[in-house]
């Protein structure tokens, strides 16, 4: 009886309809995505909303194909009709599922970082860009362009440190140390002038003080180390993606200028003789 079904009319053209629903959702679920990224917004709000209504489309486009099959729909009434057991067993197997998926929802909602944002995962010692979330997991793009893969669970326990959140400017500190016999005030005067005519350079001053001539790049005394005078000045730039660029120059500028103004970067040749003394 079972082998008649198969090789029936019945059959065939209750095989043929299953397959069209799926063609079907197949086809309206591009298009659903085609759409949302031509008019959709690349924030994570959205990216989480688009694949958590891909798959609610998938889901229900495969369920209303099955159900074409009268053994299937049997299957189901038996399975929510009868017994209680079967439905714990398959909500014990999810769980790590809705997790991933209430944990996801409860990230787009209060946005602890958003697509783009440079993140450290402090407790995982990741460092990198979101660049996705789905129902299930985040994915981050580290500085090696590889993708790093996390459960929405795993990252929502996560002390995450988020250099865009709120204010997107960043900070480096640019450390020099310059021997004892060196021109201490013309070294801070020429780090502020390099660092301040640097194109990538955000003054971070207040109107108050600017009214008040406060520098606009201060330069510090941090420390009379055992090698030399140790200055530190903050290289501030509109976003940390540039943050590196523009500290890699001005180190670099600062080399050609110390020297042309006589400034030695103290290194031990310079010190050991003193020590020797």
């Amino acid at each position: 009886m079972l082998e008649s079904f198969f090789f029936s009319d019945e059959f065939f053209w209750t095989l043929l309809r299953a397959v069209s629903i799926v063609c079907i959702t197949i086809l309206v679920t591009f298009i659903f995505r085609k759409l949302w990224r031509k008019f959709g917004k690349d924030t994570i709000h959205h990216k989480f909303a688009k694949n958590t209504i891909s798959v609610l489309m998938w889901g229900a486009g495969i369920l209303f194909a099955l159900s074409r099959f009268d053994t299937f729909s049997s299957f189901a009434a038996a399975l929510i009709a009868g017994s209680g057991i079967a439905a714990l067993i398959i909500g014990l197997a999810a769980q790590e599922s809705f997790g991933n998926a209430f944990n996801g929802m409860f990230i787009s909602m209060f946005k602890p970082f958003e697509v783009g944002d440079r993140i450290h995962l402090i407790n995982a010692d990741v460092t990198g860009f979101v660049e996705d979330i789905t129902i299930r997991h985040t994915v981050i793009r580290t500085f090696t362009n590889s993708r790093i893969i996390i459960p929405n669970s795993t990252i929502n326990r996560e002390l995450i440190e988020n250099s865009n959140y709120f204010n997107p400017r960043a900070s480096n500190f640019i450390d020099v140390v310059i021997t004892y016999d060196s021109d201490v005030a013309k070294a801070c005067e020429v780090i502020a002038k390099v660092i301040g005519e640097h194109s990538e350079f955000v003054d971070t001053r207040t109107d108050e003080q600017v009214a008040d001539n406060a520098p606009k790049v201060p330069v510090f005394v941090r420390a009379l180390g055992l090698y030399g005078v140790e200055l530190r000045a903050s290289m501030w730039t509109a976003t940390v993606g540039v943050n590196f660029r523009a500290c890699s120059d001005v180190r670099r500028e600062l080399v050609a200028a110390f020297l042309k103004e006589g400034i030695r970067i103290a290194s031990s040749k310079f010190i050991d003789p003193l020590i020797r003394q």
